[in-house]
């Protein structure tokens, strides 16, 4: 029989109903001569078919590796020697390789099955290592880079399961590694350079999985068959470790991840000796400020790692309290994961586990990242279970344990030493304590938390504790059970004052605050909505259904008066909880109907005067009223009647959505809403633009949401009693959303409505087909869209709704419109000709076509179904380009952005971005896009053809822009590589800049090659060049070594170096045109001087450029401020290059030069100065720089120039003072005189803000010399100048002051704190040594820590380092900074009454104690009465004041939290160290008991005042909620605690002098303590009802 009639026999390979057993049995039975032929058909046919992307493929690879395993094992020799042969098991290899890199699947392992059988079964050894060689061969090469071949993970995926699988062995691995690199070391340092390769590949995020199992692997299995003892030692992993984690430090995470936790699974005892290695050389736990180094990351990523595989136990808790309060972000969360983490969910926390957690959770709370709040919560969770289950566990065991003991017969026991029966009763003792203490950690907890809830503290303290507080209070409160909310623990957490916060929070300003709290109130409800409130809350003296309606009352009330968006939303919320708190469903409708009664009255008052309405009745809280009760309405079940009622109510709810739309559509549809102002209503006084835009943008949006919320009900089936819209409820909103987004002009609400009508569409077929209507919803709005595209004019390059409509409409994935339809018609608009001479531009159908196109590619849900359009549109978008029109070629450029971001994705950040193509990374799946390569080969060839003219047009440029950009970024396409090439190489010469800048950067993908030298050398040496093409080709060499140095470093080798030295000698001897262009000249210097600054890092390369450099100079033609610039940063390297003073005096007289000429120039020089590695070096160049950088702030007037160099002199000074030599310091930085010069010179010519802040920045390193040369002896001039330079920093770092100003007084105090260092808590200078003068700016340094910008915070806490001896989070350094600061100052008078100011919430700088000391008048002899302290009264009166303003002013400083501050505060002024200020102790205490009594008494006054108006005392919403009003409040409180605190601690050690005044304090006390009961008795009656947590604070117990 014929292999054509025995192919007829064979069923269709490719067809599903394929059986490959019966294939191979088939095959068996075939003539022998055919076998092997069909095997080979079969084989090939199934691999085809296996070859394409998975969703196509189906089980097309099973199949075929099922047919190779049938046939291995088959009866015919002929299929055995098919199956075990070396082509078809590399075939399969190849396969692997090339579709498992990006369109992996889980069937792909049993290609690695079939070849692992074919090398360890194979029949014949011969082929067995063949293909083993050759795999091994392949696979190695891609991994270090000898191959091209971009399957770095599937290459290693492959090595990894062979070493599993013992088909190859880690001695055969080396082998070919040593073989393809040439590396002859010693099998150490071979095993270093192979695992570095695989750590290099770690940068790359999809590689971690692979790279990870390989390490692992190459770890812990042995070297050779025959020797399992041959492996890598645990004391070696540390180096592997070392050098991987030093390559990227954001190795760490994939380190711990992939490497530490399977390596504590396969082998805990080698893991373990690694991790007592890593204990010896971490310095984490020494005083060492930077012990958070290398060694100290992998110890900490080891601990945790080891601790969540269960084989390290607890840690010492001195380890983790170093951990928990580091300012390393990583070792907190670490230290965070290492305390709580298990794998044992019900085993008990240690009693010191649970105090440091009480030590340390707060910080954690306050956390500014929220990936360390996100952290908590989860360990949080965790936690919380582990506690109930080990409480649950040990009563259990307590029970159990007691029952045995009672059935024991009991008996003497004299022998003295403890039974079977004695030990049983002691751990029946300690599981009975152990959930005491646990019972008491919950208790602090749920204080805690509660505490967390005051007005005055941080977003990211609120939002934390309200979703700890859900994981608390979930197991707590059962459903069902009205009584588990009185039950331990929740009641330890649920009373009047916790409710009173989480009602407080529902009008937060911040949205996932309400929403949080509002959440925590639903969860008090055991039976769901409609089930009546919660029975009891414990200290509640009304019903929580009184107290919800009363505050919704008060909810409403605020938002009529400031409509604003967060009190409108939060008066929603409280209408939703109230509709939810409802006892029956008649009680529900009534909160409905009368939000609908509310509505309909303001939206008539809309409809007749819309002037009035902005102003008076905002609208846009009713619908979100209407939309939370929607929201609820979805979970609940109704009889038939009812719906029938909620179906009117629904009718009137879309009606009033239309109402409102008909009554601002002329505002948000005019051309441009954002300034648009009716005549009519030009003349309303109190009406501007912004809240018309305002109150009619919030309608539309909450309006809109409204609607998609009714939509969405449509997936509810009503015949099961849920609510859904009729047919005509969702005709009415999909036609509505329709036709707002077809008019509508404002974005952000256009942006809102696309929403909902995304909804509509995706529901249509939700929706029953009416038996008498036809209509086609989808193709009537797709219709009119079509006709909007062809007849809305273009007033906006994005095409205001119509692109949101188009994706709507395809986002229905329906069959009509057709996605290809729909892609088709749009792509056939956009390819229509248009000419200037036939359209003014203000309607043109291509334009909204593109831009329909853009938005497709940009919806992540349309974009796989986009696909196979991408690379028409790209042609497409290439075309726009070209286009006369601007509008159209505008459009083409954002569909173009759409569609490269399409292709690479959008997560890559911009320095990727820019940087280009690694030469390694798979950016683009080619094989997708099969028309894509010669897309690019054609873009390309297009913008050559168009030069015919000898000139390339901008528009022909921008075409060919997109091509080069993909190339650059992806690399270029296999098999298009040559003429990609040599078209990109001719873009080289444009006579346009920017394109020669993309094609060198593009040139330089193509160049990422072991031979990129050869090709350097073919472009200088190509003929018939020009000036533009030495350009680009000079562009191209600077790109590529900077790429190079980047990605293959190895391959700037000395050899290549010289190479290019080489090549640059041979262009300035020969080539004409160097000297005729400055732009090719500049290229030229800026390539030698990139040379001369690596060569500095490296010092192995040689440096030959100053010579050519000088030759350069020395051009006769007109100068460029380019050329001026590549030159002048020539001169630095020259000058740095050499220790000759000489070079440096003409340094110094070239800046001068250059501020005379060129300021650019002068800038550009400065810059490169500053930037030299050689100022951290002891080169003897640098002691000319500092006087370099004084001579240049001497020597201009202009800001700019002096800017620079004072950055450059501060960053110079720091570097010199942190050096171990102070001689050479002192000899190295100006003299005195120098200083004062430069200082007073500073501030008698013009100054910007950036020169302003470069002299605060100065300052610091300026003072810090001062102090060395007086080596700590501060005589009177310098104490005048430490106290004024501490005041100027506490200016500068006020909350009003700008950022660049904060950081830069931050830096400055840094670097004075640097030179003052502290060992075990002592400074080293004596305690007498640390002057009264460095007060100021350690206060200055205090504030800084509580800034309102983290990166101020951070820089503060890292200044506070030296002189702590830790490194400690902002947070904790700020209290351990007072700590300090009392035991150094606290017998200073000056710091105790600043202290007292500070409680008192007096203005935190500390100028006037710099004023008394500079008047020679101390503060002591000022009577304290007569501090200028604002009375509490005035400050209420202040805070008090209601702001009804659309739009609030934040405050400055909004992570402040006053009510900590004032209680950090209160600690220092009652320790025992403030009572050393002799003196002035009783004034400090007299001045603060009569703010104090005075506070009390207003605040007395207001509560009863309070009380006996209209708003019935405080409550949620009351006068307390105020953030301002509470933190004064606390303040007085805390005080009058606080003085509570002093009389009964030291009311009995006054010296004499305090036994004068005796009688006075004591009547102020007295009145102090009895005032402070007055307002506690007020402020706890039914009337008054203050808040909870200030009556807490008052520290009296009932």
């Amino acid at each position: 029989m014929s292999f054509a009639m025995s192919l007829n026999e064979l069923s269709d390979v490719r067809g599903t109903s394929f059986d490959q057993k019966a294939a191979a049995a088939w095959l068996g039975q075939q003539s022998e001569d055919l076998q092997f032929q069909l095997a080979e058909h079969v084989f090939g046919e199934l691999l085809s078919h296996a070859a394409q992307p998975k969703q196509s493929s189906g089980g097309a690879c099973t199949k075929l590796c099922g047919f190779v395993e049938h046939c291995s094992k088959s009866d015919s020799p002929i299929l055995k020697k098919f199956a075990f042969a070396h082509a078809t098991n590399l075939k399969l290899y190849n396969y692997f390789i090339e579709w498992n890199e990006q369109d992996s699947h889980r069937s792909m392992r049993f290609v690695l099955d079939c070849i692992v059988s074919s090398i360890m079964s194979n029949p014949d050894p011969e082929s067995s290592k063949s293909i083993k060689n050759n795999i091994l061969d392949d696979t190695i090469s891609v991994i270090t880079l000898h191959a091209s071949r971009p399957s770095t993970k599937s290459s290693m995926i492959v090595i990894e399961y062979l070493l599993q699988k013992r088909a190859v062995y880690l001695g055969e691995v080396l082998h070919v590694y040593r073989r393809l690199c040439g590396d002859a070391r010693e099998e150490g340092a071979v095993w270093d350079s192979f695992i570095s390769r695989i750590f290099a590949w770690m940068e790359l995020q999809y590689v971690w999985t692979a790279a990870g199992k390989l390490l692992v692997t190459i770890l812990t299995e042995p070297w050779y068959p025959d020797d399992q003892s041959s492996r890598h030692h645990p004391d070696t992993w540390h180096d592997f470790m070392l050098s991987g984690l030093r390559i990227n430090l954001e190795l760490l995470e994939p380190i711990k991840v992939y490497i530490f936790m399977p390596l504590f699974k396969i082998d805990p005892k080698s893991s373990l000796i690694y991790l007592n290695k890593l204990t010896l050389l971490q310095k984490l736990t020494t005083s060492d400020t930077q012990g958070w180094d290398l060694n100290a990351m992998l110890w900490v990523a080891l601990l945790e790692a080891g601790k969540k595989t269960g084989v390290v136990g607890e840690l010492d808790h001195n380890i983790l309290d170093i951990l928990l309060c580091h300012r390393s972000h990583e070792a907190r969360a670490s230290g965070l994961s290492i305390l709580l983490a298990s794998p044992w969910t019900t085993k008990p926390y240690d009693s010191a586990t649970l105090s440091v957690l009480q030590k340390h959770l707060p910080s954690f709370h306050d956390d500014v990242d929220a990936k360390i709040r996100y952290g908590l919560l989860g360990h949080s969770r965790n936690m919380i279970r582990r506690l109930h289950n080990s409480i649950n566990t040990l009563h259990k065991k307590s029970i159990n344990g007691s029952n045995k003991v009672k059935n024991k017969p009991t008996g003497s026991n004299d022998t003295g030493f403890m039974t079977s029966h004695d030990t049983q009763e002691n751990e029946i003792k300690s599981s009975t304590q152990v959930p005491v203490e646990y019972e008491e950690f919950i208790d602090w907890y749920a204080k805690f938390l509660r505490e967390e809830l005051s007005p005055t503290v941080s977003y990211q303290r609120h939002i934390t504790s309200l979703r700890a507080m859900h994981y608390f209070l979930k197991p707590c409160l059962i459903q069902g059970d009205e009584t588990s909310i009185k039950r331990w623990p929740a009641n330890r957490l649920i009373d009047s004052t916790w409710l009173r916060s989480i009602l407080d929070l529902v009008m937060d300003p911040y949205d996932d605050v309400r929403e949080t709290a509002a959440s925590l109130i639903m969860l008090l409800q055991s039976r769901g909505p409609m089930s009546g409130p919660p029975v009891h809350i414990h200290g509640l003296i009304s019903s929580p259904f009184e107290k919800l309606h009363m505050f919704c009352q008060k909810a409403n009330e605020l938002s009529l008066k400031t409509a604003r968006a967060d009190h409108c939303d939060g008066a929603a919320r409280s209408q939703d909880l109230l509709f939810r708190w409802s006892s029956n469903f008649d009680e529900a409708v009534g909160v409905l109907e009368k939000v609908l009664s509310k509505l309909d009255q303001k939206l008539r008052a809309a409809e007749k005067d819309l002037a009035a309405a902005v102003l008076q009745a905002p609208v846009h809280g009713d619908f979100a009223s209407l939309r939370y009760i929607w929201s609820s309405l979805t979970s609940i079940q109704f009889d038939e009647q009812s719906l029938v009622t909620l179906d009117g109510l629904q009718d009137r709810a879309i009606c009033y959505c239309r109402r409102v739309w008909q009554a601002v559509q002329h505002i948000l549809c005019d051309d441009s809403p954002e300034g648009h102002l009716p005549e009519e209503l030009q003349q309303i006084e109190g009406l501007d633009t912004k809240d018309l835009l305002s109150y009619s943008f919030r309608a539309i949006h909450e309006s809109s949401n409204l609607l998609r919320t009714i939509a969405q009900n449509a997936r509810l089936n009503r015949q099961q009693g849920f609510l859904a819209p009729s047919r005509q409820n969702f005709e009415d909103i999909g036609n509505l959303t329709f036709d707002e987004l077809s008019n509508l002009r404002h974005r952000g609400a256009f942006s809102t409505v696309s929403q909902t009508f995304t909804a509509c569409c995706q529901l249509v077929h939700c929706i029953p087909a009416d038996k008498n209507d036809h209509v086609d919803l989808l193709q009537k709005w797709y219709e009119g869209a079509l006709d909007c595209i062809y007849t809305q004019g273009s007033t906006t390059r994005r095409s205001a709704g119509i692109p949101a409509t188009i994706v709507g409409i395809l986002a229905s994935k329906s069959d009509s419109p057709s996605f290809k339809d729909v892609v088709t018609k749009l792509q056939e608009i956009g390819r229509q000709p248009a000419f200037v001479s036939e359209t003014d531009g203000s309607n043109l159908a291509q334009v909204h076509a593109l831009n329909c196109l853009k938005d497709i590619f940009k919806t992540s849900f349309l974009s796989q179904e986009a696909e196979p359009y991408l690379t028409d549109c790209l042609q497409l978008a290439a075309a726009s380009l070209q286009s006369e029109v601007w509008a159209i070629r505008n459009c083409g450029l954002l569909l173009l952005r759409s569609l490269i971001d399409n292709l690479f994705g959008t997560n890559e950040n911009k320095a990727a971005m820019e940087a280009g193509w690694d030469g390694r990374t798979v950016r683009i799946a080619y094989h997708k896009f099969p028309a894509l390569p010669l897309l690019l080969v054609n873009l390309l060839e297009l913008g050559k053809k168009s030069s015919g003219i000898s000139i390339m047009g901008t528009q022909t440029a921008e075409a060919v822009f997109p091509a080069l950009d993909i190339i650059r970024r992806a690399g270029p396409p296999d098999g298009h590589l040559e003429q990609l090439y040599d078209s990109i190489s001719w873009y080289l010469g444009s006579h346009i800049w920017h394109v020669r800048e993309i094609a060198a950067r593009t040139l330089c993908s193509l160049l990422l090659t072991p031979t990129w030298l050869q090709s350097i050398k073919s472009l200088v040496n190509s003929p018939d060049q020009n000036s533009n093409n030495l350009h680009g080709i000079l562009l191209t060499i600077r790109f590529l070594l900077e790429r190079l140095l980047q990605v293959m470093p190895e391959q700037l080798s000395e050899e290549n170096i010289n190479g290019i030295y080489d090549v640059l000698g041979g262009v300035s001897t020969a080539n004409i045109y160097l000297h005729r262009c400055t732009e090719a000249e500049a290229a030229y210097i800026d390539v030698l001087n990139f040379l001369a600054k690596t060569g500095q890092a490296h010092p192995s390369w040689r440096i030959r450029g100053p010579k050519i450099i000088r030759s350069q100079q020395s051009s006769h033609h007109e100068p460029l401020a380019l050329l001026n610039l590549r030159t002048g940063e020539t001169l630095v390297q020259s000058a740095l290059g050499t220790e000759d003073e000489e070079n440096s005096d003409m340094l110094d007289q070239d800046v001068k030069i250059a501020l005379a000429t060129d300021i650019n120039v002068a800038c550009g020089m400065l810059e490169a100065l500053s930037r030299s590695s050689l100022l951290q070096t002891e080169n003897a160049s640098s002691s000319r720089l500092a006087i370099t950088y004084v001579h240049a702030c001497l020597a201009s007037k202009a800001p700019e120039p002096r800017t620079i160099a004072l950055e450059g002199l501060a960053a110079l000074i720091d570097i010199l003072l942190a050096s171990a030599s102070e001689d050479k310091t002192l000899r190295k930085v100006p003299s005195e005189e120098d200083m004062l010069t430069l200082w007073l010179d500073l501030h008698q010519k013009p100054l910007n803000p950036s020169l302003s802040d470069a002299i605060i920045r100065v300052s610091g390193p300026l003072i810090a010399i001062s102090l060395v040369r007086a080596s700590g002896h501060i005589d009177e001039s310098l104490s005048r100048r430490l106290s004024s330079w501490g005041v100027m920093m506490s200016n500068a770092g006020a909350a009003d002051r700008t950022f660049d100003t904060r950081i830069a007084a931050v830096e400055a105090i840094h670097s004075l704190s640097a030179i003052i260092r502290s060992h075990d808590e002592r400074f080293d200078y004596t305690a007498s040594q640390i002057h009264q003068s460095h007060l100021p700016w350690l206060l200055a340094l205090y504030d800084a820590l509580t800034d309102d910008d983290v990166e101020v915070r951070e820089a503060a806490a890292e200044a506070a380092s030296p002189i702590l001896g830790l490194a400690l989070v902002p947070g904790k350094a700020g209290t351990r900074l007072l700590r300090w600061l009392a035991a150094h100052f606290g017998h200073e008078p000056d710091f105790l009454l600043h202290a007292a100011g500070r409680i008192a919430g007096h203005d935190s700088s500390y100028t006037h104690v710099a004023t008394a000391r500079a008047g020679e008048a101390s503060l002591t002899e000022t009577e304290a009465g007569g501090l200028d302290w604002v009375s509490a009264e005035t400050q209420l009166a202040e805070a008090m004041r209601f702001d009804d303003s659309l739009f609030v002013v934040e405050e400055n400083n909004q992570y402040i939290d006053e009510v900590r501050e004032a209680k950090r505060w209160r600690g220092v002024f009652i320790s025992p160290d403030c009572f050393r200020a002799v003196g002035a102790r009783d004034r400090a205490d007299e001045a603060l008991a009569e703010w104090t009594l005075a506070g009390l008494r207003t605040l007395s006054v207001i509560a009863q005042s309070e009380s006996e108006s209209a708003a019935h005392g405080d409550g949620p919403l009351g006068w307390t909620s105020k953030p301002q009003v509470f933190a004064i409040a606390a303040r007085i409180l805390i005080c009058a605690s606080a003085l509570a605190k002093v009389e009964e601690t030291h009311g009995g050690l006054r010296g004499e002098e305090g036994l004068k005044d005796g009688k006075r304090k004591d009547g102020l006390n007295m009145a102090v303590s009895e005032e402070l009961s007055r307002f506690w008795e007020l402020g706890r009656s039914d009337r008054a009802r203050v808040h909870g947590l200030l009556l807490e604070m008052c520290g009296i117990v009932e």
